[in-house]
């Protein structure tokens, strides 16, 4: 998958068809961008209630964690 962000990355959020605009590698990836760019010690994850949310939620917060942020997931 070749992942177009201009279409994805909004003000506030990630929106996208998954997995035909992202996965969960892509997820895993902002997560671990997230924590490089905020610098962030501890975070905390949330998803709606779509089918797919789990899975990304859970990839974000592994690549949160692979950069050593302390991630509590609150579903």
């Amino acid at each position: 998958m070749t992942a177009d962000l201009s279409q994805i990355v909004k003000a506030y959020d990630i929106r996208g068809v998954v997995p035909d605009q992202w996965d969960e590698a892509l997820a895993e990836l902002f997560g671990a961008a997230f924590v490089r760019v905020t610098d962030a010690d501890a975070i905390v994850v949330g998803h709606d209630m779509r089918p797919s949310s789990p899975g990304l939620a859970g990839a974000f917060a592994r690549g949160a964690a692979r950069l050593g942020a302390d991630v509590t997931l609150i579903g």
